[in-house]
């Protein structure tokens, strides 16, 4: 059975705070950014339990935008906007995962390298005042992964198209 989550950022919020809600719309997981940062630390928390499941650093100098996630149980990663084109694949190692489709425009799945399954899909709804963002988890097991990446890749999008507005003028 999957599992659908929403990320939606608060708009008024100092700490760009967002929530990850699931398919009924409660608060899943919640994401906190400290507001003076070099490394643009993240904190994505499990809301029911309260547990931290992971922490996001930024590299501090980097023109591809590397993000380093520690997960809480001892897994680490990292994602990176240097081969982001139109159409992507992008390899996870550490995982054993591969992102597939248009990920700046928030249309990819997620497949894990061993099995070759899909393990999430995840998408931008167009039709929504705000953007919001929808995750479907097919593996429950990875769920807690597959979040932080998609936080991370929301991060990304953010940023890049904070960069895209700011060369237009």
């Amino acid at each position: 059975m999957s599992q659908t989550f929403t990320i939606t950022g608060r708009l008024a919020s100092i700490h760009k705070k967002m929530d990850i809600t699931d398919a009924n719309g409660e608060v899943a997981y919640t994401v906190a950014a400290k507001v003076a940062s070099a490394h643009h630390t993240t904190y994505v928390t499990n809301a029911t339990t309260g547990q931290q499941i992971a922490e996001i650093n930024a590299k501090v100098v980097s023109i591809h935008h590397i993000y380093y996630v520690d997960m809480a149980d001892g897994t680490h990663f990292q994602l990176s906007t240097q081969l982001f084109h139109l159409k992507d694949i992008k390899d996870i190692p550490e995982l054993d995962m591969q992102l597939h489709g248009n990920i700046m425009d928030f249309n990819f799945t997620i497949v894990d390298t061993k099995t070759g399954e899909d393990l999430a899909h995840g998408h931008r709804r167009l039709a929504s005042l705000h953007r919001i963002y929808d995750l479907e988890v097919l593996d429950e097991s990875r769920v807690d992964e597959l979040v932080c990446i998609f936080v991370v890749l929301k991060r990304m999008i953010d940023i890049r198209k904070g960069e895209e507005l700011a060369s237009t003028y």
